[in-house]
Order: structure tokens, then sequence, then C-alpha cells
């Protein structure tokens, strides 16, 4: 089990990181997308929230893919189901997660996920809400900074929760014998 909390988190990081070289990306996130899927997919005893984030993670995979050939007006309406994508399949990660720990009596960790699952949706709500109503405005560079950091904060929570969901629950039951 804890080999399969670190694949989501290892996942979750490569599709969070861009790094290019000369146009290419090192860190494809079509990638990190199958990474966690695999995670997930070896959760899914643990709640059936992990099998429906499996199953998101693979959509988002095939839309990475589609998204080199998307250009002009329809771009608009293809992120924005990216976001929805995205935004569905971290609310029933950390739903798994919450569950998870709701099994192992640690409500502490499972209010956490529940904070960090609502944070996520909400951020990336209102960023693709303003991205359309300030879209060329000089006004939403200030706004957007704002936006990026407090999205790049919930990203460093949700990898530190699923870091200690590892080490305090899957790790410490492992050592104990329990079959996970």
């Amino acid at each position: 089990m804890a080999n399969r909390l670190r694949q989501i988190f290892w996942g979750l990081l490569i599709v969070i990181l861009d790094f290019s070289f000369n146009g290419f990306d090192l860190l494809p996130d079509g990638v990190g997308y199958l990474i966690m899927a695999a995670g997930c997919y070896g959760l899914a005893s643990l709640s059936p929230r992990f099998l429906t984030a499996q199953t998101l993670c693979l959509i988002l995979a095939v839309l990475w893919l589609i998204h080199f050939a998307i250009d002009g007006s329809f771009a608009i309406l293809f992120n924005f189901v990216r976001q929805v994508t995205s935004c569905a399949m971290i609310w029933q990660l950390l739903g798994g997660i919450c569950e998870f720990a709701l099994s192992k009596e640690r409500p502490d960790l499972a209010r956490r996920a529940e904070n960090r699952r609502l944070a996520y949706v909400a951020i990336m709500a209102v960023t693709f809400l303003l991205t359309l109503a300030m879209e060329g405005s000089p006004d939403a560079s200030p706004l957007a900074i704002v936006l990026v950091l407090s999205m790049l904060i919930t990203l460093v929570m949700i990898l530190h929760l699923i870091h200690r969901v590892k080490v305090e629950l899957a790790i410490m039951n492992e050592g104990f014998g329990e079959d996970l």
C-alpha cells in the first residue's frame, strides 16, 4: 500500500512540475497521470473513490495527448473539460484518502483531505472564471500571481498529506503485518 501511495505522490509531482528543454517537456503530464492511475488501481480495495480517480487519471492522460492537436476557440472549451476532469480526479483521490484515514481512526488526516479537496476545486473554479472574465486585461497580472501561488501552496499541501498518510498509516500498518 505504501508503494501505491508513493506512485500517487510521484505521479502528481510529475504533473505539477513542468520542465522543458527546447520545447520538449522533460516530465510529460501523461506519464504522471498513468503513474497515478496505477497507484489508485492498487488502492481500489480501500475505497471505490480510488477506482474512480484511476479512471479519471486515464482520461486525463488521453486528454493530455489530445491537447497537442487543439487550437483556436475550441481550446477554451477543451481546457474547461480538462480542468473539470482534474478537479473530479483530485476530489475522488482525496475522498479515498479521507475514507481510508477514517477507517484507521485518523479523523485529523480525513479532515485535512476534505479541506484540501475543497480548496483545490475552489481555486480551480476561481482561476477559470477569472481567466475568462479578465482575458487580456492588464489588471489580471497581480491576481494571476495570487492564484498561482494559492494553487502551488494547495498542491504542496496535497503532496504533504499523501506523504503523511503513506508514513503514518500505510507503512506503520504494514510494519504490524496487516494486509492492506
